[in-house]
């Protein structure tokens, strides 16, 4: 018996294959009546404005069609709720209607009712803009007998964020994430990505920012004889320096020292903050080309002498 069933199997499956099919199109030229969930879209929605509360995703609608259709639809989802809010301000209820669904082809299909939602509470708010500074969190450690010149810097060193008025009036910065750079003895150029507060519906319009390093093998320069100056003293005196120059080594880069000279450090007493001081010797300020430290300043302090002028 078995033996007799598997005579001319193949020619039996294909006779079987189209008698499902021919009951397949048979059936699915009938009509029936069906509850579909269809998606739902919203449109016309300004740029600057978000929907603050959360909606559904799909409504669920009574048709009415052939089968056909129905399974067309079922798999190729080119129906859709078309829910318009342009002419919504702040907050509306919005009551479904079967005239707001789209069909994206022709068909016979009828939309008879819509099941759930039939009310939905829409909510838009307004979004603002504010930019803000990137501050990194990067630390550099050089190998021996190089050094970082200058500060990190930032590509780009500000970044426009976006949301909601009340999350981002309490944002003053914006940190990038943490990163370590050790055995340093080249120049970094990095691609590091932005720490944005975790709120609703605050983003950023940049993701990440480019740090770029400097960093050159250390050399010391001495300068000696660098003059000191007096500041804020007034016309009708006369204010000497004693002694009247000082000595120091500069720290940096070798492509930044090379070309400086005592001519670009300022060294100076300030007379408005010692003309009541009752210290009889004063240290000095130094300022110094951006990227360049200083050490060994000798002498490290100065005495004045006023003469008024007649």
């Amino acid at each position: 018996m078995n033996y007799l069933i598997f005579i001319n199997l193949k020619t039996k499956l294909i006779v079987v294959f189209f008698a499902i099919l021919v009951w397949f199109f048979v059936k699915t030229e009938e009509n029936y009546h069906y509850s579909l969930n269809i998606p739902l879209r919203v449109t016309n929605l300004e740029p600057n404005k978000i929907i603050e509360n959360k909606l559904p995703q799909e409504v669920k609608v009574n048709v009415w069609g052939k089968g056909k259709d129905l399974v067309s639809f079922m798999i190729r989802k080119d129906i859709f709720y078309n829910l318009d809010v342009s002419k919504i301000q702040g907050s509306a209820s919005i009551a479904l209607t079967t005239n707001e669904i789209k069909l994206l082809r022709e068909n016979d299909l009828d939309i008879l009712t819509i099941v759930e939602p039939e009310l939905l509470e829409v909510k838009l708010a307004e979004l603002t803009t504010k930019r803000l500074p990137i501050i990194p969190d990067v630390d550099v450690h050089t190998m021996p007998g190089y050094t970082v010149v200058d500060n990190i810097q930032l590509i780009p060193d500000s970044v426009t964020i976006q949301g909601l008025q009340s999350e981002i009036d309490s944002l003053y910065v914006i940190q990038t994430g943490k990163k370590n750079f050790k055995n340093v003895k080249r120049d970094i150029e990095k691609t590091i990505e932005l720490l944005v507060p975790k709120r609703k519906h605050l983003r950023s319009l940049i993701k990440e920012v480019r740090i770029v390093v400097d960093v050159q093998k250390l050399m010391e320069k001495p300068l000696v004889e660098i003059p000191v100056a007096v500041k804020n003293k007034p016309s009708d005196l006369k204010v000497a320096v004693i002694p009247s120059t000082l000595s120091l080594v500069l720290e940096g880069g070798t492509d930044l020292l090379l070309n400086v000279t005592k001519n670009d450090v300022y060294a100076y007493l300030d007379y408005q903050k010692i003309q009541h001081s009752k210290e009889k010797s004063h240290l000095a300020y130094i300022e110094t080309p951006k990227g360049v430290r200083y050490r060994d300043v000798k002498p490290k302090r100065f005495s004045v002498v006023v003469e008024k002028i007649r």
